[in-house]
């Protein structure tokens, strides 16, 4: 997570805290293991495009079945459109991570910088169960193995595998937490700047959209946005918002095929 390059530290007791965790993480091979995982990522969203060109279709069906059971047991109307609105966001990050190929876990948002840190104890805990499962199997299969059931061998060696895979990915998202929180104060007072800048530039759009999105359950699309922009000044900042967020898209996939 290169983002946080050239951003100061903060200086508290807690500070010193996280500083150590950053720096314990980063002689269990954080740093390196990280790089092994952006190599992946660059195949990953290849492979996926290629292989499951409706993965898209196929996110969003998961998602609203979900969202249909979750809204079953929602009492009230405050649950009911949290629960939408998580929805749709989680479709929207998911084309956000395939059209710019990168994994929302390690790649940060500066305008809102701190909503990674939700994503990395996601992940986090994802590795923690697997640990656990690792940790209950990799017993059993050492037993079997030991009265001759050499079928549970290449098993006992996926399982460490997917062990050591598990603790690093752990690894990672501590070693990126500590980074975060290192900088809270800073990125924080980032993201203010820009939301600032952004609602100057782009508020009249941002309204637009707005009132899209509370007209649809689903993600609008351009052209229902477009039917709700009713002064020129309204078109010309949706043509702006267009432009910067191509532009970011392209800097975003220059920055990969740099990384090779």
């Amino acid at each position: 997570m290169t983002t946080l390059n050239g951003i100061t530290e903060g200086g508290s007791v807690m500070s010193k805290d996280y500083k150590k965790q950053e720096e314990l993480c980063k002689k269990l091979g954080a740093e390196k293991f990280q790089k092994v995982v952006f190599k992946v990522e660059n195949i990953k969203y290849k492979l996926l495009k290629k292989m499951w060109p409706n993965f898209i279709v196929y996110f969003d069906k998961r998602c609203d079945k979900q969202k249909q059971r979750q809204l079953k047991k929602a009492k009230t109307e405050k649950e009911r459109k949290k629960i939408i609105e998580d929805c749709r966001n989680r479709k929207m990050a998911a084309r956000k991570e395939l059209n710019r190929e990168q994994n929302i876990n390690y790649h940060m948002d500066m305008n809102k910088p701190m909503e990674m840190l939700y994503y990395l104890d996601w992940n986090k805990n994802v590795h923690k169960r697997g640990v656990i499962q690792n940790s209950i199997l990799i017993p059993l299969l050492i037993v079997a193995a030991s009265f001759g059931y050499t079928i549970a061998i290449p098993f006992l060696i996926e399982e460490l595998f997917s062990l050591f895979v598990n603790f690093q990915c752990i690894n990672i998202q501590n070693y990126n937490i500590s980074r975060i929180k290192l900088r809270e104060e800073q990125l924080t007072k980032i993201a203010e700047r820009r939301q600032q800048a952004n609602i100057k530039k782009y508020g009249e759009a941002a309204k637009v959209i707005d009132k899209a999105m509370s007209q649809t359950e689903e993600i609008p699309s351009f052209k229902q946005i477009i039917e709700n922009a009713k002064t020129p000044e309204e078109l010309q900042q949706l043509r702006e918002l267009v432009l910067k967020t191509l532009a970011e898209h392209k800097q975003a996939t220059t920055k990969k095929q740099g990384r090779k």
